[in-house]
């Protein structure tokens, strides 16, 4: 349902099922926005946005919002995005992109509002916010609203021209005894289905600070489907497991994407030993083999981005020794519904 103010209208949209024109708008406030959180990157191109959004993960629900002025102009954007699974039924993420020149006129707080009231009925519901350091008015709403922080973080890149490849050749060469390397290139197959969920649920030990977020628990369906989607878009995936020999079990995994949309970008997703299968310098291994293959495959690249919560000193410390270097500061903002239901009401 539409809502206006005296300046602003407010309107829910699917944007999947949505025109081209509509989605080039979309684009355009979400593009001035990312130039203020990441300068360094060209902006998203049309077609990457558009397959993203129409290539959307089935268990991922999004919900969208948008303002414009009375003019028609789009200034502003909200979301809200729940995960269909068997844990954390009661997180949401949420999103809120306004145009500079829009800010401090009560666009965000409208759009908080629909995305409070789109939220759900339950009383236990928590919307978490992921912000950096370089938009300062993020942090000002969060703090007017009530929010706190659950977890600060950092995104470090590794600039490839700098890499010290005689080290990470010598890092590839560990070969932990006892152990071999199984990679995976295109969708997990079936006979390493289990292994992949294991590792994968292994990022269950990473900090989560005094976030609300449980434990996820992968599942085969949800792999198939985040691969179809995936590929849908054209992004392209290397993993890696390290398998322990005598069990067949996985031992730890590294995991890269790809968008040849962006081609100058490669981005580090989870990383994770198996806590039995620690101290046997599996992590350097399996990343700087990653490395290794990666800078083969995707030639074009120029950076290695990763996130780390700030308090995760083992991955920290590798990722510093292969040159990562801290780009921006990250934190997640949490604030409960009742406490969102009581600004609303008396804000």
């Amino acid at each position: 349902m539409k809502t206006s103010t005296k300046t602003y209208t407010f309107e829910p949209v699917d944007l999947p099922t949505a025109d081209d024109d509509l989605l080039r708008e979309v684009l355009a406030v979400g593009n001035v926005v990312s130039s203020e959180r990441i300068p360094e990157d060209p902006p998203l191109s049309f077609d990457a946005f558009a397959s993203r959004v129409r290539n959307r993960p089935q268990m991922v629900v999004i919900r969208d919002w948008l303002a414009r002025s009375v003019e028609g102009e789009l200034v502003g954007r909200g979301l809200i995005v729940r995960f269909e699974a068997d844990t954390n039924q009661h997180l949401r993420e949420v999103g809120i992109e306004v145009l500079p020149e829009h800010r401090r006129k009560g666009i965000a707080k409208q759009l908080f509002r629909e995305i409070v009231a789109g939220a759900g009925d339950a009383d236990d519901i928590v919307l978490s916010f992921f912000i950096n350091d370089r938009v300062p008015s993020a942090a000002a709403f969060l703090n007017r609203i009530g929010a706190k922080t659950a977890l600060t973080m950092r995104t470090s890149q590794l600039d490839l021209s700098q890499l010290d490849r005689a080290m990470v050749r010598e890092w590839a060469d560990i070969r932990t005894k006892g152990y071999r390397l199984e990679w995976i290139d295109g969708d997990v197959p079936d006979d390493q289905m289990k292994n992949v969920i294991v590792a994968y649920d292994t990022m269950n030990t990473a900090p989560r600070g005094d976030s609300a977020m449980q434990d996820w628990n992968s599942t085969p369906e949800q792999i198939r489907e985040f691969d179809r989607s995936r590929r849908a878009t054209g992004r392209e995936r290397r993993l890696v497991l390290g398998i322990h020999e005598a069990t067949g079990e996985a031992a730890g995994y590294t995991e890269l994407t790809y968008d040849p949309k962006m081609p100058h970008l490669m981005w580090q997703q989870g990383t994770a030993v198996i806590p039995s299968h620690r101290g046997h310098g599996l992590g350097k291994w399996l990343k700087a083999a990653m490395l290794e293959r990666a800078m083969r495959d995707w030639p074009e690249a120029t950076l290695v981005r990763t996130g780390n919560a700030d308090v995760n000193a083992p991955m920290l410390a590798i990722n510093t020794r292969l040159g990562f270097k801290p780009t921006w500061a990250e934190s997640i903002w949490e604030i409960g519904i009742a406490d969102a239901r009581r600004y609303l009401g008396t804000a």
